[in-house]
Formats: C-alpha cells, structure tokens, sequence
C-alpha cells in the first residue's frame, strides 16, 4: 500500500490504534470534513474557508495533534457496480498517520469507527470543513447526545445558499444554533487556547 493513499471503505490511511488516543481528553481531535471534489456548487466563501483549514492543518501537524478526514460517498449503484471515492482537494491529501472516514449520511457519526475514535479521544474534538449546514451540524447534535465535547470551528467552515437566505446569513444562523450544542470559536482564536494549554502542561 502506498504510504499516501488512503484504504477504501471506513478504514484508516494507516494502521492507527484508537487505544493510542484513548482518554487524552485534553487533546483534541482535528476533524476536517468534506474537503474533496463535489458536484455540488461551492459555497461563496470556500477561499477563505480553505486557507483557515489549510492553517488548521499545519498546526495539528506540526504539534502532532490527531487529525481525521471525512469524506462524503455516494451508495453504489448496484452490488456489481465498483464504489466511486472523490478526490481530496490539493493540499488536503491524508498523510500516513491521519485517520479517514467515509460516510453515506451527513453525520461523521455515521461511520461506526468515527464514534469508537471519537470515544478513545474522550469525545474531545474540533470540526471544521464542509459544509456547516450538514455535515458539520448534523455531527454536532451526534456529539451532544453522546455527552462529547466539541468546538465548531466557524471560520473554516461555510455554508451554501439554500435559495431563500444568502449564505453568509445562514452560516451565522447554523453557528447560534452549533452554539446550543457545543462551543463555536474562530479557528485562530481556538489554536491559540489549544497552544497555551498544551504549553501549561509542559
């Protein structure tokens, strides 16, 4: 297998041991999601978005924070027909020792080695990615009702216009309403609170 590429399927880039994480609650999962091709429009702000993920990214890697992908697939057609996997956006490509995750439904928590990863961690992560009103919202509320906490990430996440409410508009609503689960911070401001307390634990 080629260090770079990731399994097919729910597996992991690589063989990572969810136990190697488990009960490091003060240190935080990094869940990037839906940062590969779509035949869906770009939401307005998707520059932006993945210049604060890009950033996002540096910093767990270079603080050896664990980071996870999750990537939106289609249902094969047919039992007969060979299951289609998006490619990851330039610059987003998993690495090595990042965890990947394929999910048919809007909630990360839909893939079964999402939840046991997420319980290894002691339910302690940040979500970023696409798109906010989805993905992003859907695993927040999974996130609460399995007593997780979460920080959503609401710089480095967008939203598309759903034709009634222009997307900024309803990305600020998707954050009130991200509010009522978990925490909501800018991506700077949360590596700066990720960098102080890992520099206090030092």
């Amino acid at each position: 297998m080629s260090p770079d590429r990731p399994l097919k399927g729910n597996a992991l880039v690589s063989v990572i041991q969810f136990r190697s994480h488990r009960r490091q609650g003060e240190q935080p999962v990094l869940v990037l999601a839906g940062l590969h091709q779509s035949v869906q429009p770009d939401p307005p702000s998707l520059e932006a978005v993945l210049e604060n993920c890009e950033i996002l990214l540096a910093s767990a890697r270079a603080t050896h924070l664990p980071v996870a992908f999750v990537r939106r697939v289609a249902p094969a057609r047919s039992l007969s027909e060979p299951q289609a996997y998006p490619a990851w956006l330039k610059g987003f490509e998993p690495q090595r020792n990042d965890m990947v995750f394929d999910v048919s439904k809007a909630s990360c928590y839909s893939n079964i080695e999402f939840a046991q990863a997420m319980e290894y961690s002691d339910g302690h992560f940040a979500i970023a990615g696409l798109l906010g009103e989805t993905t992003c919202l859907a695993t927040g509320i999974d996130a609460h009702h399995r007593h997780h906490r979460f920080t959503y990430l609401s710089d480095a996440s967008a939203c598309r216009n759903n034709g009634a409410v222009p997307a900024p508009i309803f990305h600020e609503a998707v954050s009130q309403v991200m509010a009522s689960y978990g925490a909501v911070m800018e991506s700077a401001q949360w590596r700066r609170s990720f960098m102080l307390s890992r520099g206090a634990r030092q």
